[in-house]
């Protein structure tokens, strides 16, 4: 693969590494975390499942352990809530923080206290809105650069907080197997997943016509060897098999539990791997660009 030499940088095409090289591949890991964190409180909030909401709690601490990571100075990073009215990223950690306080409130009441009603119902719905914002914010946080054409698209967060929502209802399709609901989630799944793949083709299509610098990341993004995982992870994977059996469902009125498993582990790989080529195939538009 040709490298990028010293002084071609931002003369020339130049590919982000700050948010996917090295230790920078915790970023990803972490917006994945994030979005699928929320998309599941969010699903199991509605539902009532107590388990996907206390596994939402627990992707959510990853996430934060993966920013942690990702910082050069962890006990510094206390510094990411002092910027909240210019920095998305000071303001998902303040959401990730209060979307962590309130979902573990509202799993002590749902444990210990079971007639609060009013109560439980009142923190579900305000971790729901910090669930929200935490799945939103990465999006938000990666078009907010308007250096990166292909990340530069107000498409990006609606694109994040859809795959999310999708990760997260095939989570909880499969720690509900068996169950009462499965039909239900299932419905709600197969919606989503098309919806998914539509705002993608779209987001996609949009960046190719939006500049040069943006078509030539989308090709970039469909070849070579993020063309690979792209393909493979989001296409097949987080597309194809999950919405292949999610309309073989519908058709033959039921599947088995290892089919729908591996749809649920197909869509979990898709999603990660979507936020990993999106932020690979960052491309910086070059100083002297003619746009």
């Amino acid at each position: 693969m040709y490298q990028t030499k010293r002084y071609e940088y931002m003369v020339k095409y130049t590919q982000q590494k700050s948010w996917i090289d090295g230790r920078g591949n915790f970023i990803a890991f972490a917006f994945f975390l994030g979005g699928i964190s929320g998309g599941l409180f969010m699903a199991s909030a509605y539902f009532s499942s107590t388990l996907g909401m206390f596994i939402s709690w627990l992707l959510a601490l990853g996430m934060g352990v993966s920013y942690m990571i990702h910082l050069g100075q962890p006990l510094q990073s206390w510094r990411m809530f002092m910027r909240p009215g210019s920095s998305w990223i000071s303001r998902g950690f303040i959401f990730i923080m209060l979307f962590i306080a309130l979902t573990a409130v509202s799993l002590i009441l749902v444990q210990w206290f079971p007639d609060a009603k009013t109560l439980i119902t009142t923190f579900k719905i305000l971790a729901g809105v910090f669930a929200f914002a935490q799945s939103i914010y990465t999006g938000f946080a990666v078009s907010y650069v308007s250096a990166i054409k292909l990340w530069n698209s107000a498409i990006l967060p609606i694109l994040f907080v859809v795959c999310g929502f999708s990760g997260g209802l095939a989570i909880l399709l499969g720690i509900s197997l068996g169950g009462d609901q499965v039909t239900a989630i299932e419905n709600i799944t197969r919606i989503t997943l098309i919806g998914f793949a539509v705002i993608l083709i779209v987001y996609l299509w949009n960046a190719t016509y939006s500049s040069a610098v943006a078509k030539d990341a989308v090709a970039r993004l469909m070849g070579g060897a993020i063309g690979a995982i792209f393909w493979t992870g989001v296409v097949v994977l987080g597309v194809l098999i999950p919405v292949g059996v999610s309309v073989g469902t519908y058709f033959s009125g039921e599947a088995s539990s290892a089919l729908l498993l591996t749809a649920v582990i197909a869509e979990v790989i898709g999603g990660l791997s979507l936020r990993y080529v999106i932020l690979k195939g960052g491309i910086y538009l070059p100083l002297t660009h003619g746009e």
